[in-house]
């Protein structure tokens, strides 16, 4: 049976786990950061040894923010993949490839805390952060997609966040955006995330390259194709490299189509932008909202403003402290 979240606490814990690291914050019942602390995840060990990172870190911000076990309220987490919120199992997660198909995180946690463990998707994590105390706070209607190595996305519908059977609403990175292009990791052809996510774009830029195109980002990258990274591209972009500013350009309109069907469908008030490719931040939000003005229905276009996202890093786990909140019923 899961565990009821202590409303006499007076913290909160958020942990942010991703395939590199693991985060987790102490926070006061407002959301005020107490303590940060990390840990490396050790993505490819047995569930136990990366469940024991994930207790570890958690331990680590309560004890050096000075709180006791019992002064927490409950955690929340965010975690790449498909998982049920209700039950906190995990059926899938791109970033551990030893779990099983059905892995009760959240029942883990608990039974090794005794603290009340709420799960979600942490691209819809990171939008809770946003809506609450990023760039959606004091919106009903709000759409955000973060963009990275994966493309994923979160939908808010009247203050609320959809989640769905399995926490599935809003994957928006796997719209079909071009029938006939390439294979997505999902198995599909020409999804957004297919064409956008990082290793998309910088295949598109070396395949320019090889062609014979001219670019700073030969000498940028020592002659070594495979040494580009997005941020090269993005400063080559912004110094008026043609072919750099190009392929931002594709970037931007590919995921500005994707973008205007969402708009279309939902017509949210702002549309965040988040995730490691959007630090190109105007360079990549130019074409977006170009592509967006041409192809999203003009009434719901001329009411949603796109913008980027304030959060940064702590998108994630201040959604985490969000889901624990919310069960308080704080906020």
């Amino acid at each position: 049976m899961r565990l009821k979240p202590n409303n006499q606490a007076p913290y909160v814990v958020g942990v942010d786990l991703g395939g590199t690291n693991v985060r987790a914050v102490l926070s006061d019942r407002s959301g005020k950061l107490i303590q940060d602390s990390r840990r490396p995840t050790l993505a490819s060990s047995p569930p136990p040894v990366i469940l024991g990172q994930v207790i570890s870190t958690i331990y680590d911000a309560i004890q050096d923010g000075g709180a006791r076990l019992d002064q927490v309220a409950g955690v929340g987490m965010g975690i790449p993949g498909i998982m049920d919120p209700d039950t906190g199992h995990v059926f899938w997660s791109p970033n551990f490839p030893t779990w099983s198909d059905d892995e009760p995180v959240g029942a883990q946690v608990e039974e090794q805390l005794g603290l009340a463990t709420f799960i979600v998707n942490d691209a819809r994590c990171a939008a809770l952060g946003e809506l609450h105390f990023g760039a959606g706070r004091g919106v009903r209607q709000m759409v955000m997609i973060t963009l990275g190595t994966g493309i994923g996305g979160a939908i808010v519908y009247d203050g609320k966040l959809l989640l769905g059977p399995q926490g599935s609403i809003g994957e928006i990175g796997h719209q079909t955006i071009w029938p006939d292009g390439p294979r997505c990791g999902c198995g599909n052809f020409g999804c957004m995330e297919a064409l956008c996510g990082i290793g998309a774009i910088l295949d598109r830029c070396r395949r320019k390259l090889q062609a014979g195109r001219p670019s700073k980002l030969i000498d940028m990258c020592g002659g070594n194709l495979d040494a580009i990274t997005p941020r090269m591209i993005d400063e080559a972009a912004d110094e008026g490299d043609a072919l750099a500013r190009e392929v931002m350009d594709e970037t931007g309109m590919w995921i500005g189509i994707g973008m205007a069907n969402v708009i279309n469908m939902f017509a949210p008030e702002v549309f965040v932008v988040g995730g490691g490719v959007a630090q190109a931040g105007d360079t990549i939000l130019d074409p977006i909202i170009r592509t967006v003005k041409a192809r999203a229905v003009a009434r719901q276009c001329a009411r949603c403003r796109i913008v980027p996202a304030q959060l940064g890093d702590n998108a994630g786990v201040m959604g985490a402290i969000q889901l624990v909140l919310q069960a308080l019923g704080d906020r």
